[in-house]
């Protein structure tokens, strides 16, 4: 079959001074074939709100306290809780219903609607559409004018763009959680080296005393907002030019493409307007950004003293506490994995399958056993970032005091592809707007969109309402 006249490479880039811009997937390049809709924060310090993803669920009976009220003993899966369960709510019974809407089954679609409490749309090309914007790029919307970054987006793995044909759908949808309009997922960084370039390179040697980890002078690191700006005046013209040769969707998806390069813009100017006007950050942070800088230079995936998947996933959690610290941004998001991820965790003793096979465990005891130690992983990583935030000063309180932070996975039982009664933490106490140290069963079938409400009410947002949500949980701040 000969190729289409029409049909642009996926190479395609907008490409300016020596560098480019990879394109948005476009329908002009996937062939025919493929194709087939308030509490106010007590002090000075702002709230920041964290979303620690992980794929695949937790094994049934492991995750739900059994009693109600302050947390005692804690089940199997939550038990590396135990040493900071003060600083934590466990939450029950919250449903993401429309995300199972349509008879939509298996995972992508549950976990790509995580964060917007929608339907997706079932497709296999490039028509993407999550129905909604994620809860997370509204509380980055709110906070664009204030911090250098609205939010930050970090992974382990990268986007699969194929489609799995056992559901029939993207596997684009399994790779965001994050989403700034139906269609346009937010881009995610899995290189720790380029998380922090984007994050602090202008920032290492703000302070003239900050010294490195082997306690030299620290340099600021390479980088001009002016380099940006003038490859995105050259991208824009190339990119409006392009637009004669495409259809209408992709004409839309283009548009969708270029006002994101307009918010880059928002945010290259805001870098400037803060180099020019510094804000005064703790002195303890500016020494600490040089010694992260070191331990991120040294990261090697391949080398496993100094990668690895757990090293990998703690150096993306200081990038966000530092992050947090330094208030480039307030809001954050991290995957540790994929959608279907199939993470190989034979670094863990008794583990020999991958992560999506032990969530499809069909009540085989070896496989549980598996599953559960995998899904006790995740919570020893939910802990270290907790310890990371709680060990950092804010006055009289801790960047935990300051912080929301909400761990959990799309699905309840991987097995059953279930997002009735999620496994859901909410750590931190929200800037004394929460009251943790307990396990809140919330009616049942609570919409997983009214815990959105609470929690972008607490970042300041004069939201009554999100996609299905019914009320207030007003549990979160009372026993």
């Amino acid at each position: 079959m000969s190729t289409p006249t029409w049909l642009i490479s996926r190479r395609t880039a907008l490409k300016a001074a020596g560098c480019a811009i990879a394109l948005p997937l476009l329908e002009a390049m996937v062939a025919p074939k493929l194709w087939a809709g308030d509490p106010k924060p007590r002090g000075k310090d702002p709230v920041r709100m964290a979303v620690l993803f992980f794929a695949n669920g937790v094994p049934p009976g492991t995750w739900i306290p059994k009693t109600k009220g302050p947390l005692g003993e804690l089940p199997r899966v939550l038990a590396p809780l135990a040493k900071l369960k003060s600083e934590a709510l466990v939450i029950s019974n919250c449903w993401n219903a429309a995300s199972s809407a349509n008879g939509l089954d298996g995972h992508y679609a549950k976990d790509g609607a995580f964060l917007t409490s929608t339907t997706i749309t079932k497709t296999t090309g490039a028509d993407v559409n999550v129905g909604g914007v994620s809860m997370d790029q509204l509380a980055a919307q709110h906070f664009a004018e204030s911090t250098k970054l609205p939010s930050i987006e970090l992974a382990t793995e990268n986007t699969r763009t194929g489609v799995d044909t056992n559901v029939q759908l993207t596997q684009l949808y399994g790779g965001h959680v994050s989403w700034s309009s139906p269609t346009t997922p937010m881009a995610k960084e899995i290189d720790p080296r380029q998380a922090f370039d984007r994050l602090f390179r202008d920032r290492v040697a703000v302070d003239k005393d900050a010294k490195d980890a082997a306690g030299k002078p620290a340099r600021p690191l390479a980088g001009d907002p002016e380099d940006d700006r003038s490859v995105l005046d050259a991208v824009r013209a190339q990119a409006t030019a392009m637009k004669g040769r495409l259809g209408f969707a992709d004409q839309r998806k283009l548009d969708e493409y270029l006002t994101t390069i307009r918010d880059l813009e928002k945010r290259i100017a805001m870098e400037e307007k803060l180099r020019k006007a510094p804000r005064k950050l703790d002195p303890a942070a500016l020494r600490g950004l040089p010694i992260l800088a070191e331990q991120v230079k040294g990261w090697n995936q391949n080398d496993p003293t100094r990668g690895g998947h757990q090293n990998h996933c703690r150096l993306m959690m200081d990038i966000m506490a530092m992050a947090f610290w330094t208030d480039v941004t307030r809001v954050a998001t991290f995957m540790f994995g994929n959608s279907v991820s199939g993470r190989n965790f034979s670094f863990l003793p008794g583990v020999s399958i991958n992560h999506h096979e032990s969530s499809h465990h069909e009540n085989n005891a070896d496989k549980l056993e598996q599953y559960a130690l995998m899904s006790t992983w995740h919570t020893e990583q939910l802990v270290y970032f907790m310890e990371r935030l709680k060990a950092i000063k804010e006055g009289e309180r801790t960047l935990l005091d300051n912080s929301m932070v909400l761990f959990g996975s799309g699905l309840s039982d991987g097995n059953a592809h279930n997002p009735r009664d999620l496994p859901i933490i909410l750590a931190g106490r929200g800037g004394g707007t929460l009251l943790p140290g307990r396990h809140i069963a919330c009616k049942e079938n609570t919409p997983l969109a009214s815990l959105y409400v609470e929690m972008l009410r607490r970042m300041g947002l004069p939201i009554e309402q999100f996609a299905d949500s019914k009320g207030p949980i007003p549990e979160l701040l009372r026993a």
